[in-house]
């Protein structure tokens, strides 16, 4: 069954509770076709790119558990990820299939959320052109949005609630799992007092994406982004006050997210955000499809759970959208 299921496009979306999981059917165009990418960029984003081949082996020649992956599977890459439109609905950000039915109606209770949030008129300072295939959505009072602009502001507004973070000058951030660096841009226009973003990603696909995106938005100023190879030298040269994963930690075994609450530890990194899939809770996706909790991995390490809150408070806004996913912040104590 589960060979007929793959064949039509579907895909096993892992749940926390001992394995179950459910099937999520293929979406019809998982990019925006009317948003391309911009001319400049369309030579660079070819999967056979020279420095996207020399990451790829730099990657396979290591000897780390962050290279294992057990989500990160070649079956997953192709879960609609075109390099040309790596910004549509794909295995970085599912921006149609969070939703499920009905997305323009959720993504505009999203943005009333979101604008209830923003004492500090982000939604004003930022923009979202739907570049690189993004779907985007009218947020009913005629300005486009996206899941990656309303996820990073509403993200930004936690960390500064709980960390103070409009507050803070000349401070270091380590994105795990960043991706192809939305938040790292979306942090860099928004918060004047950071000093360095560093993007760490086990995926050479996503290396290479953030360094092509984070220079393309203008951001490479303060956001670093650093090859798995280089990562431990890179933290030791730049100490983060705060490390980010979101939700990355999901889509990783705990041999993995072992290895780098390691080194966020012996780093001294004091605060760690994280995003679950699974409620309050963090579950790492182990060899054999299990998944296992990997709360006690933080918590060997020194991290303690200080705060764990839903991503959307308003629990009207939740029913709407539809989500349990949490924010969790750690604070580095005694291990």
């Amino acid at each position: 069954m589960d060979r007929i299921l793959r064949a039509f496009g579907y895909r096993l979306y892992m749940g926390p509770a001992h394995g179950r999981g459910m099937y999520v059917g293929p979406i019809s165009g998982r990019y925006d076709p009317g948003r391309p990418p911009p001319p400049e960029m369309e030579a660079q984003l070819h999967p056979a790119h020279p420095r996207l081949c020399e990451l790829r082996e730099r990657y396979r020649r290591l000897d780390s558990p962050l290279t294992d992956h057990t989500v990160w599977t070649d079956e997953h890459r192709r879960d609609g990820i075109d390099l040309r439109h790596f910004r549509g609905d794909n295995a970085y950000v599912w921006q149609l299939r969070y939703m499920g039915r009905r997305p323009a109606r959720k993504y505009r209770a999203y943005a009333d959320y979101v604008r209830g949030l923003d004492r500090l008129g982000l939604l004003d300072r930022t923009e979202e052109d739907g570049a690189f295939g993004c779907w985007v959505f009218d947020d009913g009072q005629g300005r486009p949005v996206s899941r990656d602009l309303l996820d990073s502001i509403n993200e930004l507004y936690f960390l500064d609630r709980t960390w103070g973070l409009f507050d803070r000058v000349g401070f270091t951030v380590a994105d795990i799992g960043a991706g192809y660096g939305r938040l790292a841009v979306r942090m860099a226009s928004c918060v004047p007092g950071l000093r360095r973003y560093l993007c760490l990603d086990a995926i050479p696909e996503s290396t290479f994406l953030s360094e092509l995106y984070v220079r393309f938005r203008g951001s490479a100023d303060r956001v670093l982004v650093v090859p798995l190879d280089e990562v431990d030298q890179c933290l030791a040269q730049n100490t983060p006050d705060l490390a980010v994963a979101v939700h990355s930690f999901s889509e990783m075994s705990s041999a993995a997210i072992d290895a780098w609450i390691a080194r966020l530890a012996s780093t001294g990194v004091k605060h760690l955000f994280v995003i679950s899939n699974e409620a309050d809770e963090i579950y790492a996706a182990d060899p054999g499809r299990r998944r296992n909790d990997a709360m006690p991995i933080l918590d060997r390490h020194g991290y303690r759970l200080t705060v764990a809150e839903p991503i959307l408070r308003d629990e009207a806004t939740r029913q709407v959208v539809g989500s349990d996913n949490h924010f969790l912040l750690f604070e580095l104590g005694e291990a």
